[in-house]
């Protein structure tokens, strides 16, 4: 396994829908792949924590709110990082296939039902500006500022899977790329995750093939 030396700030944020984004977070493990070796951007909870606050998932007055408790935690804490990937993990088993037109495994389907229900369960309805609005319970422990963020992507999660939105649902056409995403372009043809980088190294790998032959 290689570990992300960048910035939580540096990760693009491509899938356009913030559960993508997460799947997104490491590279390596699709079927085929000529990777030998996982890459990791999830290197620590803190560095979850930051990238939370980069793809929006959780907004900067909370970053700021929690971040004493969050940097306060010590290593100590690193089983709730394997709980935070193996969630990752199980996102992916549900939305890879289902970029290629066929079923998510019913195991992983209800994996993440089971954190939708623990995470609707951080949600509280309150008044904002007089009206009724969803907020979040505050948390008091980092384990409980996991649980909330994990719930927050499993909520969303959910929401797309039956928004009839799946369709769109696409995995870059890079056969070392694992990157899903929802093509919202106009002639629905996005064939990579970005084409400054996979579609560009695709078509460099295409002519030195060519060059090498002729």
């Amino acid at each position: 396994m290689t570990h992300f030396t960048g910035t939580a700030k540096s990760i693009r944020l491509i899938g356009g829908a913030c559960v993508l984004d997460f799947i997104n977070t490491t590279n390596g493990r699709r079927p085929g792949t000529s990777l030998k070796v996982i890459e990791e951007r999830l290197t620590s909870f803190q560095f979850f924590f930051e990238w939370a606050l980069h793809a929006s998932l959780i907004s900067a007055r909370e970053f700021e709110d929690y971040k004493p408790m969050v940097f306060a935690s010590s290593m100590a804490y690193q089983p709730d990082l394997d709980a935070i990937i193996a969630f990752r993990e199980c996102l992916y088993a549900v939305f890879y296939p289902l970029s290629l037109q066929e079923p998510a495994p019913d195991d992983a389907l209800q994996h993440v039902n089971q954190m939708f229900q623990q995470g609707v369960a951080w949600r509280v309805l309150r008044s904002v500006e007089g009206k009724p609005a969803w907020a979040w319970k505050p948390c008091t422990t980092a384990q409980e500022l996991t649980a909330m963020v994990l719930g927050r992507l499993a909520i969303e999660a959910t929401q797309l899977l039956v928004s009839g939105d799946l369709h769109a649902l696409r995995i870059c056409g890079a056969a070392d790329c694992d990157w899903v995403f929802f093509d919202i372009s106009k002639n629905k043809q996005r064939k990579w995750c970005q084409m400054s980088v996979c579609g560009s190294r695709e078509k460099l790998s295409r002519l030195k093939q060519v060059t090498s032959t002729h």
